[in-house]
């Protein structure tokens, strides 16, 4: 089987899982990032926060099954304003909407180059088969963050 086929698999696995799960999942993949993962359950939006050069960064983790819409911008500038972070991840299951020929200003992207402060936050946004390949965005993603973490059992449980 091959490599893109194996990544569409856990991609699959990951958007299909209920929310309690992806919520989980969020937290696992802040904590992968080396970043502190938010608290299990609502969350108020914080699946992860950390620093990196005295600079706050703010991680969200949205493991929906379609593009995440324009709405989702307006929540993720929000938060990154009430938690005074400095860096933002999104961390999309399959992807981010687009603009389209009969709506040429919208798409998640569009959304967020209307607010007039976006300059001053770094944003990543990442999808789950960028992890997955560890693709350039991904790279990109990681120049800022602190060093990465693997997840195994051990390390999780003394996290909780």
């Amino acid at each position: 089987m091959s490599n893109y086929k194996v990544i569409n698999a856990r991609i699959q696995g990951f958007i299909s899982s209920d929310p309690a799960t992806k919520g989980e999942l969020g937290r696992r993949f802040a904590y992968c990032l080396g970043l502190t993962p938010g608290p299990p359950g609502p969350d108020g939006g914080v699946d992860g926060e950390g620093y990196i050069n005295g600079l706050k960064i703010y991680f969200q983790s949205k493991l929906k099954n379609k593009n995440l819409e324009a709405k989702e911008a307006d929540v993720l500038h929000s938060c990154l304003i009430r938690r005074r972070a400095d860096i933002g991840v999104m961390l999309a299951g399959v992807g981010y909407t687009s603009p389209t020929r009969s709506k040429p200003k919208d798409g998640f992207k569009n959304r967020l180059l209307e607010f007039p402060d976006i300059e001053r936050f770094r944003i990543h946004l990442l999808t789950l088969r960028d992890i997955f390949e560890e693709n350039q965005t991904f790279k990109d993603a990681v120049n800022d963050l602190p060093p990465l973490r693997e997840l195994n059992r051990e390390a999780w449980n003394i996290m909780q």
